[in-house]
């Protein structure tokens, strides 16, 4: 093939071109070369992070304050967006739970010990805390219930334990001597106080039924008798005795609640995690236990 000057003066063009691209791609190719050494040296472990990952945490260094921060912060992010309405995280919780029966209803809820200040830094129990029973009658008009005119029975801890105990097995009666009225969370406390001489009592009694069934109720009673009010109220009260009738089920989850709410009542979860924490951190500055 013959080439003319015109040819030859365009191939050299092409060639020239052609060098041009293979130079640059090389000088783009050294650069990256480049930033891949300079990061493996920089990193510890000689592993190249993921693009978009972090890099892992140095496990030879435990997390500092504003890592754990960081870190709790980032997943509660996740559990406060339904609450993200509120402008913040709610402070008080109310646990309760409740069946309905045909004519009564019967919840449970959790009263929390009160705590005071013990020495210049400690904490201890001032009060302990209780499981209260409410009985509800239904409204006169058979919708709904009347949940102002609840009749209310408080569990220490250790009727709580009877509870647990005896149940479903045997039958468990508690009575409350009536000091005072009806109206409050405790039954030794609040209220109107009761006429001299004038003996009354709250009673719960709680007897298994047919079927693995156990029936709640509670009355108020005098000599013997029930059907009692109590003393001192003008205004209408629940007609007693009310009675609820639980399933096997549900007296499960009521005993569930038992044993749950032990620790809670008495004040022991949080005393001991406290306790706990400052035994960690005495270990961990040198010091002891000493007993």
């Amino acid at each position: 093939i013959a080439f003319g000057p015109q040819d030859m003066t365009m191939f050299t063009k092409h060639i020239a071109h052609l060098s041009s691209r293979a130079a640059s791609r090389c000088s783009s190719a050294s650069r990256r070369l480049t930033s891949v050494s300079s990061t493996l040296s920089s990193s510890s472990d000689g592993a190249l992070p993921l693009a978009g990952s972090r890099r892992p945490q140095d496990v030879s260094r435990p997390l500092s304050s504003s890592s754990i921060t960081s870190i709790i912060g980032n997943n509660t992010k996740i559990h406060n967006r339904s609450f993200s309405s509120m402008g913040m995280m709610p402070r008080r919780g109310f646990p309760q739970y409740t069946i309905f029966g045909p004519d009564s209803a019967l919840s449970i809820r959790a009263v929390l010990p009160q705590f005071r200040r013990a020495g210049t830094d400690g904490v201890s129990v001032e009060r302990r805390g209780k499981l209260v029973f409410e009985f509800v009658p239904r409204n006169a008009s058979g919708a709904g219930f009347a949940w102002s005119e609840k009749t209310l029975f408080s569990l220490s801890v250790e009727e709580v334990g009877l509870l647990l105990s005896q149940l479903p097995g045997n039958g468990v009666e508690l009575s409350h001597s009536m000091n005072y009225g009806v109206g409050s969370d405790d039954d030794s406390s609040g209220g109107v106080m009761q006429q001299s001489g004038d003996l009354l009592e709250k009673v719960l009694t709680i007897e298994p039924g047919d079927g693995a069934t156990l029936n709640f109720k509670i009355d108020y009673m005098k000599s013997g008798v029930g059907g009692q009010s109590p003393p001192q109220f003008d205004h209408a009260i629940p007609t007693t005795p009310l009675e609820v009738t639980l399933q096997a089920g549900e007296f499960e989850v009521i005993k569930s609640i038992f044993q749950t709410s032990i620790p809670y009542i008495l004040g022991w979860n949080t005393t001991m995690d406290i306790a706990s924490a400052a035994a960690m951190s005495k270990g961990m500055s040198g010091g002891g236990n000493h007993y």
